[in-house]
């Protein structure tokens, strides 16, 4: 798919997991609200809320456009993705294409999953 970021190497065994990506310039959409730079360490990068700039509206249209493409994409595949975060959006050009889709393969639990729990109705 498109939006989907490609995965150069993955392996696997049954203690662990490793899955390798290309390194892209631009970074993460989470850089872009940050203004980072994607080499710089994690704390330099967003523990400095005075750096936070929003998005412009034509890149929240695009964006959006394009997560919510591939959401549907793997909806209907039946493939279950719970880590949707601007961390995990990977910026390439004026595309966005989601990473981290082996999570859910590994078991890993969803991203918001301690924000489901909190609601005993849902499962």
């Amino acid at each position: 798919h498109p939006y989907i970021y490609r995965v150069t190497f993955a392996t696997a065994n049954e203690s662990s997991a490793l899955v390798i990506r290309p390194f892209s310039e631009k970074g993460t959409l989470k850089d872009l609200i940050y203004k980072a730079k994607p080499k710089d360490p994690f704390l330099k990068k967003y523990c400095n809320p005075k750096k936070i700039q929003g998005l412009e509206l034509h890149q929240i249209k695009t964006y959006g456009r394009q997560i919510l493409e591939v959401l549907k994409f793997l909806h209907e595949k039946g493939f279950p993705y719970g880590h949707l975060h601007s961390a995990n959006v990977m910026l390439d050009g004026d595309t966005c294409k989601l990473m981290d889709l082996e999570n859910s393969l590994l078991g890993l639990p969803s991203f918001y999953r301690s924000y489901f729990s909190q609601f005993r109705k849902i499962n």
